[in-house]
């Protein structure tokens, strides 16, 4: 038996993984990825984002400074939270003083044999090896007998269901490990007995689930990565529609229950059809036939045709509503703007002033600032080919008392026709009722608001 009294042991696979520091990208408010030697990361890109989360793991044999296979670092303003690194596993064991020494028989690799003292013996496994998260079995201590030469009962990290032991492992044996609800495991799912030590464990990192994936505008889920939950690394993929190409990372991966940045699918822009314009009755005004997206195309009417509305079309989500020119008839108008601005109106932007309007279209006005309605409605009116317009002025319009009206037993002349407003010193006809007359004048007159009626009696 080998005796090293205080002895320090420092176990470790002979590859070495150096992890890289964090560096901020030239541009604010950025990450580089870690150039990461003996392990990688997801998502698989470059540049991170202030508050993007980045998921690295470790190859077999090496581990992370907080001795995990698997951690989430997040991209802050000064860089990265926390060093991205995978390490060569290590376990140190320090003898203990005393009659009850614990003593080192041999090493190979991460395998370790232990013993006590003369007149000790070991309570536990007497072969210990190490795993990213420490001695696995934990090291004996010098209380009992006997020593092991096969394999030592196998790891159970935590968050992993107990196994039930055997009382020996032997070269070939295979452990099934699973983890506890809630939890995700890393890593393989078994674990051989392999000349008399394990092969790595896997590790039980708790499940962040995210919700569905957003969907992407002009662009599908791929429908074999759709799955009924999201746990963290869960990945799915998307697809741009036809006419759509896609920028940024085509996968979308749950890290830590949030998804990272989508695809965007974007237009090629728009094609414009020759015989999509001939059916509308309109012809390109000095544009290319290709237009890129959210660029607008003017277009003309052809031959005597009037447009029905505005000809500039804007490509949208990789289309193009083309407007319409139309043959016009007797009954259609057109809009004066002399008459809008003599008669004081205001039109909505929205309204197109070489637009054709059929009989019977309206259109809502409304007066200019300081000004009145003198008119009895607020409408433009297409009437059998001419285009009817409400008025405003700057005095206030005199209305129709009809109470007053009825007193002096009066009637309006049939020339004004249900007319309401009159505008100041504008003359009102009335007539009398039947069964009245008078002996003056039946005309009335508006006066700054007010009307000066005239009056009838009784035949």
């Amino acid at each position: 038996m080998i005796s090293l009294e205080y002895f320090i042991l420092l176990i470790s696979v002979i590859r070495t993984c150096q992890g890289t520091s964090p560096q901020q990208d030239q541009k604010a408010g950025t990450c580089k990825a870690p150039l990461l030697k003996n392990g990688r990361h997801m998502p698989n890109k470059i540049i991170f984002e202030v508050g993007e989360w980045l998921q690295y793991y470790c190859e077999e044999g090496y581990m992370t400074a907080q001795r995990n296979i698997v951690e989430n670092v997040r991209c802050l303003s000064p860089g990265w939270s926390t060093v991205p690194q995978c390490s060569g596993i290590v376990c140190s064991f320090q003898p203990k003083t005393g009659s009850d020494q614990l003593q080192l028989v041999y090493s190979d690799g991460p395998v370790a044999k232990f013993s006590c003292n003369e007149g000790f013996t070991l309570k536990g496994s007497a072969i210990s090896q190490c795993y990213y998260y420490g001695w696995d079995p934990p090291l004996p201590t010098c209380q009992a007998s006997g020593e092991r030469t096969k394999c030592p009962p196998p790891p159970q990290p935590m968050n992993i269901h107990e196994i039930k032991l055997k009382s020996d492992y032997l070269n070939g044996d295979k452990e099934a490990l699973r983890c506890k609800p809630g939890f995700q495991l890393y890593g393989a799912q078994t674990i051989t007995c392999k000349n008399g030590q394990w092969t790595s464990p896997p590790q039980c990192v708790r499940s962040h689930e995210c919700n569905d994936p957003p969907s992407v505008s002009s662009g599908t889920l791929d429908p074999a990565t759709i799955k009924p939950k999201y746990h963290s690394g869960s990945v799915v993929k998307y697809k741009c529609n036809r006419g759509f190409k896609m920028t940024g990372l085509q996968e979308m991966i749950c890290i830590n229950g949030n998804w990272s940045s989508p695809p965007v699918c974007m237009s090629d822009g728009c094609i414009l059809s020759k015989e999509a314009m001939l059916v509308n009755g309109i012809r390109l005004q000095n544009a290319a036939l290709k237009i890129s997206e959210g660029e607008s195309a003017e277009f003309l009417c052809i031959g005597d045709m009037v447009p029905s509305q505005s000809l500039t079309a804007a490509c949208k989500d990789g289309k193009i509503q083309y407007p319409k020119c139309i043959i016009p008839d007797s009954k259609s108008c057109r809009l004066s703007e002399d008459t809008i601005t003599q008669n004081n109106l205001v039109l909505s932007k929205s309204i197109p002033m070489t637009k054709v309007y059929n009989n019977g279209d309206r259109i809502l006005t409304r007066c200019k600032a300081n000004y009145y309605r003198a008119s009895p409605s607020s409408a433009l009116e297409c009437v059998n080919g001419k285009m009817i317009y409400p008025k405003c002025t700057q005095e206030k319009p005199c209305r129709i008392n009809q109470e007053k009206v009825d007193e002096n037993f009066l009637e309006l002349h049939p020339d004004h026709e249900n007319k309401v407003f009159f505008e100041n010193e504008e003359v009102i006809h009335f007539t009398c009722k039947a069964g009245y007359t008078t002996t003056s004048d039946t005309t009335g007159l508006c006066i700054k608001e007010d009307i000066l009626y005239p009056f009838c009696h009784e035949i």
